[in-house]
């Protein structure tokens, strides 16, 4: 912490940190993974393992907001960041609209008329081969 403020008053930029790349791509992954697992949550049961990784995803980028005003990370990264918090706070809202939609549908026979529709077709596509 020190070398950071001799180097400041010094006049030179202080070292930025180093893993802010990988762990923006690892998060970037996380999100894209979560939100395809949101978006095929309704008809696939995959909403909760997304709401999850959603939240997760939410959460370290969370942690990296104290970093990114301690000046830890270049503008570029924090800006990086940032948008992944959008991104991550649009799919959460995105996880709540779906997990309420998905106990709608519970209440109904809609899966039951959606699932027994695809066997036909799959079954109609199966024999047409």
């Amino acid at each position: 912490m020190s070398e950071k403020v001799d180097a400041l008053f010094a006049g030179v930029d202080p070292e930025l940190d180093a893993e802010a790349t990988p762990r923006i791509a690892r998060t970037r992954r996380l999100l894209s993974i979560a939100i395809v697992l949101d978006i095929l949550g309704l008809p696939c049961w995959t909403s909760v393992p997304g709401s999850v990784l959603t939240l997760w995803v939410w959460m370290s980028t969370d942690t990296d907001l104290a970093r990114i005003q301690a000046g830890e990370f270049s503008d570029k990264d924090a800006a990086e960041l940032m948008r992944l918090r959008r991104y991550a706070t649009i799919a959460l809202a995105l996880c709540v609209v779906s997990l309420l939609l998905q106990i709608a549908l519970l209440s109904t026979n809609f899966y039951t008329r959606f699932w027994g529709s695809i066997s036909v077709a799959i079954n109609h596509l199966w024999h047409g081969v």
